[in-house]
């Protein structure tokens, strides 16, 4: 169903009891089944409303500030908007979660929960280096690219981001869908275009959370 790219930061075999040993995976896909000009319309149409809700002074550590769809993250969740897309969006991400497991021979879940929030970004404007969990529930998140032009996500090897980091960069391309373990940092170029970047951000979790707007998928 899904024609998945597997990125693997993967380390050496040890040669000592001391050496680290890492084991990172990200995948990529392309949505082609989506309306992904309305899917932009619509977030921009919803930009104002979202800006009203309480301000968390929270944008993720993404730099994006407390004046962004991204700062609200918490307050709402995409995935609860009435449209057809959406719906679409939703099955996709179910779906896409599904064969990543059967890539690694993992039964499915009994549940599973979803936070999905809207990143816009306007010219001049970039993700700083983040990352979204690293507790002991850490499970998977991602973002579906649905407006985009000239612009990269750079992921980087959680255990090599100093001297001389191990970065995949990923090409933005409107309707690429990357899934990754959620405690692998990301950031992204600087947006230089006038027209405005926009992506699909969400978090998955097989626990109940107890924060935020998750929603039950499975």
């Amino acid at each position: 169903m899904f024609d998945i790219n597997v990125i693997n930061f993967k380390s050496k075999p040890k040669e000592t009891f001391f050496a680290p040993e890492w084991n990172y995976y990200l995948f990529e896909t392309n949505v082609d089944k989506i309306n992904f000009n309305e899917v932009s319309k619509l977030c921009l149409k919803k930009e104002k409303e979202i800006l009203k809700l309480p301000n968390t002074k929270i944008d993720g550590h993404t730099g994006l500030g407390n004046n962004s769809t991204t700062s609200k993250f918490q307050n709402y969740n995409v995935l609860e908007w009435k449209n057809k897309n959406v719906e679409l969006i939703k099955q996709t991400i179910i779906d896409f979660h599904n064969a990543i497991l059967e890539y690694f021979n993992q039964p499915l879940p009994n549940k599973l929960w979803i936070q999905c929030w809207v990143n816009i970004l306007k010219k001049g404007q970039k993700i700083k280096p983040h990352l979204h969990n690293i507790k002991p529930n850490t499970y998977l998140g991602g973002h579906i690219c649905v407006q985009c032009e000239n612009t990269s996500t750079h992921y980087i090897n959680p255990i090599n981001q100093i001297n001389d980091p191990e970065i995949y960069s990923s090409e933005n391309k409107v309707g690429k869908l990357t899934m990754f373990q959620n405690n692998i940092p990301h950031y992204t170029d600087i947006h230089k275009s006038n027209i405005k970047r926009i992506t699909l951000a969400f978090d998955l979790q097989i626990h109940k959370p107890t924060i935020n707007k998750y929603l039950r998928i499975i």
